[in-house]
C-alpha cells in the first residue's frame, strides 16, 4: 500500500530526480558529456538525452524505461533504468565500448554517490539486449540496471 500523508494524497516520490542524478553521475565519471553543454555540439563522447534520444549527433546515450518499486521500502525503492549507447553509422564496436564504461561504473556496485545528496546501496546490470540498428545503420546497445536507492540527504 502507497504511504499517504495526512492530507489524504500520496507524497511526491523523494527520489524524483533520480535520472537528473544517474546523468550528473555519469558525465562526471566520463561515460557522456555534461548534461549542461549543448548535445548537438558534443564531440569526443556520447552526448546525452533523457527519455528521447534524439537524431543527433550519432553518438549519444539516453537514459529512458525509469519506473521506481518502492513496495519493500518507501525510504530506499528499487529504481530500474534503461541506458541506450548509439553510435556513428556502421560502427558496431564504439556503443558497446560506451556501454562497457557504463557497466564498470554501475554493476555489481555498492555503497557509492551519485551526488552530494543522493547515494546507491547496491546497483546490478539486470538485462544485456542484443545490438540493433536503425534505418542509418547506427548500431545501438541497450542495457538495463536496477539501483536501490538510500534515503536522500
Amino acid at each position: 500500500m502507497p504511504e499517504f500523508s495526512q492530507q489524504s494524497y500520496p507524497r511526491p516520490p523523494q527520489h524524483r530526480r533520480f535520472a537528473d542524478q544517474l546523468v550528473e553521475y555519469l558525465s562526471e565519471s566520463g561515460a557522456c558529456a555534461d548534461p549542461t553543454l549543448n548535445q548537438s555540439k558534443v564531440s569526443g563522447e556520447p552526448a546525452v538525452f533523457m527519455l528521447q534520444l534524439q537524431d543527433e549527433p550519432d553518438r549519444a546515450m539516453c537514459v529512458f524505461n525509469i519506473t521506481m518499486n518502492n513496495a519493500i521500502s518507501e525510504s530506499n525503492p528499487t529504481m530500474r533504468f534503461s541506458l541506450c549507447f548509439r553510435g556513428a553509422p556502421h560502427d558496431q564496436l564504439g556503443p558497446e565500448d560506451d556501454a562497457a564504461v557504463a557497466f564498470d561504473l554501475l554493476h555489481d556496485m555498492q555503497d557509492f554517490n551519485l551526488t552530494a545528496k543522493q547515494s546507491v546501496l547496491s546497483c546490478r546490470r539486470i538485462i544485456n539486449d542484443p545490438q540493433l540498428s536503425d534505418s542509418n545503420h547506427r548500431w545501438h546497445s541497450i542495457d538495463t540496471y536496477e539501483a536501490v536507492l538510500a534515503t536522500p540527504i
